[in-house]
Parts: C-alpha cells; sequence; structure tokens
C-alpha cells in the first residue's frame, strides 16, 4: 500500500544538534534534528518530553549566508524509539 504524505510543506532533512529548553523550568539539554519544515521539526532526544510542553529550540548554520534557527515550539508526541531513545514531535510556534 503506497503512503501518500499529506502535509502542506516539504520536510527537509537536516540530521544536525539541536539545543532545547524547556520554557517552565529553563532545563537544557541536547537533540539530534533529524528534520524540520515551515511549521515543525523531529528532534530525538534520550529522555521523554510530555506533550504540550513549550520549548526553545536553537539549531545552529553552517553557512553564514543562513541565520541559526531560534523557535519557540510545542511538543505535538513524544515516542519511544527502538534503540531506547525518544522522537519528539514539535509544532513551531513562534520563530525567534
Amino acid at each position: 500500500m503506497l503512503h501518500e504524505d499529506k502535509r502542506r510543506f516539504m520536510r527537509m532533512m537536516v540530521n544536525t544538534t539541536a539545543r532545547l529548553t524547556i520554557l517552565e523550568s529553563g532545563i537544557t539539554f541536547e537533540g539530534k534534528c533529524h528534520d524540520l519544515s515551515a511549521t515543525g521539526l523531529s528532534i530525538e532526544v534520550t529522555e521523554p518530553v510530555e506533550a504540550n510542553t513549550l520549548i526553545e529550540v536553537h539549531i545552529n548554520s553552517t553557512s553564514a549566508a543562513i541565520p541559526p534557527l531560534n523557535a519557540h515550539a510545542n511538543v505535538v508526541r513524544c515516542s519511544q524509539e527502538q534503540d531506547g531513545q525518544y522522537m519528539l514531535g514539535l509544532e513551531i510556534k513562534q520563530f525567534n
């Protein structure tokens, strides 16, 4: 059966380090951003994060022509992967 992706925006594979800060507590940790689009991103982390948690996301740029990504995002899902890591699905709420 063919899976049709019905997203409004194309996802771009990035596979780079992301710095995450939980806005309510100020706890900062790192994850690996696998992909991003105009409205969201997925990040692999070592610990689970509850849905509806607001997070500040920072991803450095490897090009002087492209600014780093700084955004506030909401955790819409957190699923445990087979390797024990957790995959966060984040919805971007605001670019900073």
